[in-house]
């Protein structure tokens, strides 16, 4: 339903998400370190909903003040002025963390996230007007505003849930595929089949990995990007990182931790060795172990 009712704005989408683009391009390095942080690859899974449960908690706590005043309960202004404030200033990061999202999404994905965008800056609007009409002590103004601005931030959230668990939004692409394991190191290529420091397409069974050799030093990374399922073997080699061609992420090809986002989980890694004239891997890899 919801990808039918978005898809008249695929062209303001598609707008928003070049423009967003483009910016964190002009910003250069200093950008990369900001889309990363926005992303949340930092911390190991995506930002913008820890930030939005504080935005939704925020305005049902300022709605709570508002129906208690009703029913005859006072001196509530003053908690319901710096609630709506703190849930202002989250509600702007969670926009700015949810368009560094939005800008690697396509298709009926990027229209459902526009619209779910586009929503949840308007209830923002309204958060902002009824913080102010706290301020002013504007009573029906405050009332009126308020539950404009509830009623889109749940519909947003509701919405915003329906990208997740359809489109698996900021998801981990290996999740649940599991993947072949190797107990015992196993020939996955020949050595000439691996061409120095080029990312290889290899299949152990029936899981595709990214083989990287440097002379007798070879390494193996699961091929599916985390982020949204691109082949890794199709990307390009960075220093020690392998670097997805589809929006940038940046795995470290010696365990696959990311090094830059969008992604936020790290790739399954396995042990690979030079050996009798052929790529072996064994694993994968169990992190910290």
């Amino acid at each position: 339903m919801f990808e039918r009712i978005a898809r008249p704005l695929a062209g303001l989408s598609g707008w928003i998400a070049r423009v967003v683009n483009a910016t964190y391009r002009i910003l250069g390095r200093p950008g990369k370190l900001l889309q990363d942080l926005l992303n949340g690859t930092w911390i190991g899974h995506a930002l913008h909903p820890l930030l939005t449960d504080v935005v939704v908690g925020g305005a049902t706590a300022a709605v709570l003040l508002l129906v208690l005043g009703w029913f005859g309960v006072d001196q509530l202004t003053t908690a319901m002025t710096w609630i709506l404030g703190f849930t202002v200033l989250t509600a702007l990061a969670t926009a700015a963390s949810g368009l560094t999202d939005f800008k690697d999404t396509s298709g009926d994905e990027q229209n459902v996230a526009g619209m779910h965008g586009i929503i949840n800056i308007a209830g923002t609007i309204g958060l902002i007007v009824a913080f102010f009409a706290a301020l002013a002590d504007s009573g029906t103004l405050l009332a009126v505003s308020l539950l404009v601005a509830y009623a889109l931030l749940s519909t947003g959230a509701f919405i915003g849930g329906h990208l997740v668990f359809k489109f698996g939004s900021m998801v981990n692409y290996n999740a649940f595929s599991g993947g072949k394991q190797a107990r015992e190191f196993t020939r996955v290529a020949a050595e000439t089949a691996v061409p120095e420091n080029t990312p290889t397409r290899a299949m152990l069974g029936s899981t595709a990995l990214v083989v990287v050799r440097r002379g007798d030093v070879a390494y193996a990374l699961k091929d599916t990007c985390s982020h949204a399922g691109s082949s890794l073997s199709t990307g390009h080699l960075e220093g020690d990182n392998i670097v997805c061609p589809l929006h940038g992420s940046a795995f470290r090809m010696s365990d696959g931790a990311v090094r830059h986002g969008p992604a936020t989980t790290r790739q399954v890694a396995y042990r690979a060795r030079v050996s009798d004239g052929g790529v072996e891997v064994m694993g994968p890899i169990v992190p910290g172990a």
